[in-house]
């Protein structure tokens, strides 16, 4: 168990790091972006530079940041409604969370095999963003990778939840 625990906490950094880094570059790009277009505005259009594809950029990396977070901490998600369960003893909590961690992990499962299959597609037909021209093949990957992840960090926190009944509770930390 102990094991399956370190596994799940390694994943969730490596997906907080990935989340971090998107963020990061979203923020850059939209910076560098929106300070071009005001030297372009100010030089009466002297100065021509703008960041092609920064929607892309922007959009792609919105993308990873959000199925890094989902991956990264799944098991704080709130599904089960206060008020239908602020009633409930703790036992029956743990195992409603547990259950719906296993559609989480459903959900993983689904979200890796479609996006690894729009990655194969990607490569056969040679789909490319419309305005970078990059393939489309390794942002298929990348997501479908960290939805892989979702899918792991899912079934292993299922699997502590069912073994401990322990689960992350809102109602309890006051968040």
């Amino acid at each position: 168990m102990m094991i399956l625990t370190k596994t799940s906490a390694t994943i969730s950094r490596l997906c907080q790091f990935i989340g971090g880094v998107s963020l990061i570059i979203i923020v850059l790009t939209t910076m560098l972006d929106v300070s071009a277009r005001y030297i372009f505005k100010l030089t009466g259009g002297e100065f021509g530079f703008t960041v092609k594809g920064s929607v892309e950029i922007v959009s792609y990396f919105m993308l990873f940041a959000l199925l890094a977070a989902f991956a990264a901490f799944v098991e704080r998600s709130q599904i089960i409604v206060d008020v239908f369960t602020q009633k409930m003893p703790q036992s029956i909590k743990g195992y409603l969370m547990g259950i719906f961690m296993m559609g989480f992990f459903v959900i993983g499962i689904v979200f890796s095999w479609g996006l690894y299959e729009s990655a194969i597609d990607a490569v056969e037909y040679g789909k490319v963003t419309q305005d970078l021209r990059l393939s489309m093949m390794p942002i298929y990957a990348i997501s479908a990778f960290l939805s892989t992840l979702l899918a792991i960090r899912s079934l292993i926190e299922s699997i502590n939840i069912f073994k401990t009944g322990e689960f992350f509770d809102a109602e309890e930390t006051g968040a």
